[in-house]
């Protein structure tokens, strides 16, 4: 089990470091609250963010790459990209998945 935990810290830091260097500003997902926040991550609550609908929940995790990088987002809400919509994307997932 300690291997798993390690790699997926080495998985974690690993995206960090690439967002970093791909000149993010931030990374926001839901995740565990618990788990993340060992990493640099805070509720993004802290930078006044919440989800589409103007909630905010211990899960929505944040983290700012660039120092103050989210200070403009204060009162802002996240959009998931339509990627993760099911209803758009039913057939395309469907097509993926009849490859294996």
């Amino acid at each position: 089990m300690k291997k798993i935990i390690t790699g997926w810290k080495k998985l974690i830091n690993a995206m960090i470091y690439k967002a970093k260097s791909l000149g993010f500003g931030a990374i926001l997902f839901f995740g565990r609250p618990e788990y993340y926040p060992q990493f640099g991550f805070k509720e993004a609550s802290v930078f006044g963010i919440t989800d589409s609908e103007g909630y905010n929940y211990t899960a929505f995790m944040s983290m700012e790459l660039i120092p103050n990088y989210l200070t403009i987002a204060y009162g802002g809400k996240y959009y998931e990209s339509d990627i993760y919509n099911d209803e758009i994307n039913r057939d395309k997932v469907k097509a993926f998945d009849d490859n294996f």
